[in-house]
């Protein structure tokens, strides 16, 4: 088992409180801030999984897409709490609304334990969104009947490769009209580094500065942090453990 920061076996999952709350009007959808300088947005369990499969999330979060129930799971893999997503022949995406500022809090981590494609990239990466907020509201990433990601100008992909090179590089920015500009950032790959559990972290800060350097950074905020997949023709799964931002 591999280490980075601290150990995955000492790691323990954090407890999701799910709130059923009624928004109503125009109310602003509740955010999650740090809290101490850390930020800790996925940590599996059993009720959060129910309330996937029933539609009903805590306030903060969102889903977007049409997945099967088998889409998510929670299970113990090496002694470690942790969500399963499969890939399958939808899209979509689970997200965290989330109010942080991208230069004192620039370092995403998490742990990971991923059963490749037979070949390419995976299809389920982990997705950041920023904004400035000195601007107006930018694009939806995705829009889904009433149901849309929160509006930013930029988002970073952390992906999985299909190989081991790369590790590192940085793709970008990559435009499409009506969404915001994305870059790529390849944190590993292949399939020689399947099957086992890996902890990674990434400059969030470093990476946008690469990618958009007219962007005032002091200005910038992380506004969802989540899980997205592609569309795959292959049976293709990711184990999260932990997602954290930190300063």
């Amino acid at each position: 088992m591999n280490q980075s920061g601290f150990r995955l076996r000492n790691f323990r999952a954090i407890a999701l409180l799910v709130v059923m709350t009624s928004l109503g009007g125009c109310a602003q959808p509740p955010i999650a801030t740090p809290l101490g300088g850390n930020l800790d947005v996925l940590g599996p369990g059993q009720t959060f999984t129910q309330t996937l499969r029933s539609g009903a999330l805590p306030p903060d979060w969102l889903l977007i897409g049409t997945v099967p129930a088998e889409t998510f799971s929670v299970h113990i893999l090496d002694g470690v709490p942790a969500l399963r997503v499969r890939a399958g022949e939808r899209s979509f995406a689970l997200m965290r609304r989330t109010s942080a500022s991208l230069l004192a809090m620039p370092y995403l981590s998490w742990a990971w334990q991923v059963s490749p494609p037979k070949d390419g990239a995976h299809p389920i990466r982990i997705i950041v969104g920023l904004a400035d907020r000195t601007k107006p509201a930018g694009t939806p990433w995705w829009q889904s009947g009433r149901s849309a990601a929160p509006q930013v100008e930029r988002m970073i992909s952390v992906v999985w490769n299909g190989t081991a090179l790369g590790r590192g590089s940085i793709i970008g920015p990559e435009r499409v009209e009506g969404r915001p500009e994305m870059a790529r950032y390849v944190a590993r790959g292949g399939p020689e580094q399947g099957g086992q559990w890996w902890v990674d972290t990434v400059d969030l800060s470093l990476i946008h500065r690469q990618v958009w350097p007219a962007d005032d950074p002091a200005n910038m905020e992380v506004r969802f942090i989540g899980i997205a997949a592609l569309p795959s023709p292959n049976v293709a799964e990711m184990n999260v453990a932990t997602v954290r931002l930190t300063r």
